[in-house]
């Protein structure tokens, strides 16, 4: 049940702000209350539902303001990772890095799903995190993750495949970087990369929610 509503939320089919009628999802799902409480309990914790008392669960929305702390935060988190990293890089989480920047542009020559696009991309800063072999900068690494998704699968503009191009070369130069463990070029390629994508996904936002 958690699996489903998280998959339901992240693919968009339940919509920021949406109420969700438990009820409704108890009798087409064919499960028991206590699942569906459970799934809900958890995905609150992480964010992405909102539980008010008397009123109902909501699929939670994203606030501009909430959202550039974020990517703050996210960008001093991650160029940190990136300096740490580049004294445990090896040649096979490279090609891992590669791999993943090919896939995400079959992604977008195959379909242009943003999801999908959206996951892929994690991955690959995901991955960087972990080189890092920081578990504390990690475990709050991720818990970024929510609200920067939902914003990228819900507000982002129509045209956002334009930017695609862009981005990837942004990738390229960050694993360029971090081949070369040149700890001072990976936080800037990655400082340019988060605040570039950041400003154009709060602008997405900003001008979704007017």
């Amino acid at each position: 049940m958690y699996g489903y509503l998280r998959g339901e939320i992240m693919a968009g089919r339940f919509l920021p702000g949406e109420r969700l009628d438990l009820g409704e999802l108890i009798e087409r799902l064919k499960v028991s209350k206590m699942p569906v409480k459970e799934a809900i309990a958890r995905l609150a914790t992480e964010g992405l539902l909102d539980v008010q008392a008397q009123r109902g669960t909501f699929v939670s929305s994203v606030n501009a303001q909430d959202l550039a702390e974020t990517f703050q935060v996210r960008c001093a988190l991650e160029m940190l990772a990136g300096e740490l990293a580049c004294g445990r890089v090896k040649k096979s989480d490279l090609e891992c890095l590669r791999q993943l920047i090919t896939e995400m542009e079959q992604s977008m020559e195959q379909a242009g799903e943003v999801a999908l696009h959206l996951e892929l991309n994690f991955k690959f800063h995901s991955l960087i995190v972990e080189l890092a072999g920081n578990r504390k900068l990690a475990e709050t690494y991720h818990r970024l993750r929510v609200p920067i998704q939902v914003a990228g699968i819900h507000y982002r503009s129509e045209n956002w495949t334009a930017r695609i191009t862009q981005e990837q070369k942004e990738h390229r130069a960050i694993v360029r970087a971090l081949e070369q463990k040149d700890a001072e070029a990976v936080t800037r390629a990655i400082r340019s990369h988060i605040q570039r994508g950041g400003a154009s996904l709060l602008a997405d936002v900003e001008r979704s929610v007017k």
